[in-house]
């Protein structure tokens, strides 16, 4: 990498961070009625509120193992709970956003695969990726009807949001889970986009120069497919499991301020503000998940400084279990720093040929 790429890169990464940083500061504009929640919450209900949240965090190993297993990647348990923990890690500590730690898990991955399988062990941490968004989208649709007393009543401050600008949002919102959910399952129809004139010959010519590897990579799909059922019982299962659960501490968090609350609205809270997390210009989410989670707070009917004080408490136990993803790095029996660092490299260069 030129010196001139390493600081725009290097740049970036602090941008991102300032951005995250600049809103949590914005936030904390008017601390009296913040601090007086810090003051009353009762810090026992700290303890089920971590439970909750690191127990999705094992759920999506268990789900990427699932997935591992159906193409023949071996994968343990232990391992795959290290290097789930270390994807959260690198999701907060590198650029790319929630995907950034998605790209190191495929770079380690594909590391410690045999030779043969190396692009299967990759594509099952993109086909994790694809399985927990359908989920994710499909949660957000779900809601998204119901959810409409709370979305109407949203205000921003300093910016003036009539009717028809709400409603426009709330068709926005559907549009996206509906485009999430139909990207997310392209893949799954590649022997149609073959039958489109230029498409399968531009394909042919892929599988040429890379070696056979976008067969395997259809290959590879062609198995899911035939496993369609598993696959539906992982997303179903993700609904509960992974991007409910990331609703369960913040229930904890209120219920430790006393603050009387219903279920579905913070359900709408969160996973609008996990679809908003999934944007890269935060790290792993933070800021932009901050500002929609107290903002749908605030209009199902939260006072502001209560929501402000949960919303910090809750970014306190995502970071700390993101950067937990840090210590299963150092002491990883497999070594991932020497993959990492490979792949890390192969990303760099792909960077510059993209750039020529």
């Amino acid at each position: 990498m030129t010196a001139s790429k390493k600081i725009r890169q290097l740049l970036g990464f602090f941008l991102k961070f300032a951005l995250a940083g600049g809103i949590i500061a914005y936030m904390l504009r008017d601390p009296a009625g913040i601090v007086e929640g810090f003051r009353a919450f009762d810090l026992r209900y700290l303890i089920p509120a971590m439970a909750a949240y690191g127990s999705h965090m094992v759920v999506c190993a268990w789900r990427w193992r699932r997935l591992a297993m159906l193409l023949g990647v071996k994968l343990g348990a232990a391992e795959a709970l290290s290097l789930t923990m270390q994807g959260y890690f690198f999701s907060l500590v590198i650029p790319g956003g929630a995907i950034g730690g998605d790209v190191v898990k495929m770079g380690v991955v594909s590391k410690r695969a045999p030779a043969g399988g190396k692009m299967e062990g990759a594509f099952t941490v993109l086909m994790d990726r694809i399985v927990g968004m359908i989920a994710l989208f499909a949660l957000e649709l779900a809601i998204l009807l119901p959810a409409l007393p709370i979305l109407m009543n949203v205000t921003v401050p300093d910016l003036p949001l009539d009717a028809g600008a709400k409603r426009l949002g709330v068709l926005l919102l559907a549009l996206l889970g509906l485009a999430g959910i139909g990207a997310s399952c392209a893949i799954f129809f590649h022997r149609g986009l073959e039958r489109i004139p230029g498409v399968g010959a531009l394909m042919r010519w892929g599988d040429r120069i890379t070696r056979g590897m976008v067969s395997r990579l259809t290959a590879a799909t062609d198995v899911y497919l035939r496993n369609w059922r598993e696959l539906l019982g992982l997303i179903a299962a993700s609904i509960p499991l992974v991007h409910l659960m990331t609703v369960v501490p913040l229930g904890f968090l209120l219920a430790g301020l006393g603050i009387p609350f219903r279920c579905f609205d913070i359900a709408v809270a969160v996973t609008i503000g996990n679809i908003v997390g999934l944007l890269p210009i935060f790290p792993a989410g933070v800021g932009g998940r901050d500002v929609a989670i107290i903002t749908l707070l605030v209009a199902s009917g939260i006072p502001a400084a209560d929501a402000k004080t949960v919303q910090l408490l809750y970014t306190a136990i995502l970071l700390f279990f993101n950067l937990t993803g840090g210590i299963f790095f150092v002491f990883d029996r497999g070594s991932s720093r020497p993959a990492l660092a490979a792949a890390l490299e192969e990303a760099e260069t792909a960077d510059e040929r993209e750039e020529r």
